[in-house]
């Protein structure tokens, strides 16, 4: 019976993959996203071997912390697209929303391509006082010939202890994400709140990773 186990056989005895016969050429069998990136629940597909791999987005910008949340500046802003200098009226992001023309000009958006997972958020920030600076990474999901405002959802919030100094860099190194979903056509940006709204001036330097499954 040994013989015939698996690891034994030769390649001319040993089955393709399932799926195998009927998938299309120039694609590489993978799992499902599922409920989330840490689960098990994903299924088995076949998937064209364009849309593999990984995704970063860069989010750079400086604002003055208040505990509002604050989001980067019109496209039409001279110091669009760094600087985060709009006050969104809310400390808590699903407590607001955002006018179609706003969430479509802010200088940081940025457009998703196709359907995606975030699964990192890594960087630095700087901050000239000792406070906690939360960064918002948040999603909107635009419907075309619609006015009505849409709610940001919070893909993850990071709280950071700043340095003191703009000279010292605070490490943000994100891999259990809230909300990682993403769909075609999401546009993606950051926010930035500070306790206490003590007006530190504060700078974000990050990169969002995204995979495709």
């Amino acid at each position: 019976m040994a013989a015939n186990e698996h690891k034994n056989l030769t390649d001319i005895n040993r089955h393709n993959p399932k799926g195998f016969e009927n998938a299309v050429n120039d694609t590489t069998l993978s799992k499902s996203a599922g409920t989330s990136p840490t689960g098990t629940d994903g299924n088995l597909v076949w998937q064209d071997k364009s849309l593999m791999g990984a995704t970063n987005y860069k989010m750079q910008g400086y604002t003055t912390g208040i505990a509002n949340y604050k989001y980067g500046e019109d496209i039409a802003d001279t110091k669009s697209p760094f600087e985060m200098a709009v006050d969104y009226g809310n400390s808590d992001v699903a407590s607001g929303s955002l006018v179609p023309t706003n969430l479509f000009r802010i200088g940081q958006g940025c457009v998703i391509p196709e359907i995606a997972n975030v699964v990192s958020i890594s960087g630095w920030i700087t901050s000239n006082n000792e406070t906690v600076t939360t960064i918002a990474i948040c999603k909107v999901t635009p419907v075309e010939d619609d006015l009505s405002n849409v709610v940001p959802v919070v893909i993850d919030e990071i709280a950071v202890t700043g340095l003191g100094s703009n000279a010292k860099l605070a490490r943000v190194n994100e891999t259990t994400i809230t909300a990682s979903q993403l769909a075609a056509g999401d546009i993606i940006f950051p926010m930035i709140k500070e306790t206490g709204g003590t007006g530190s001036t504060i700078y974000i330097n990050l990169s969002i990773q995204t995979t495709t499954f």
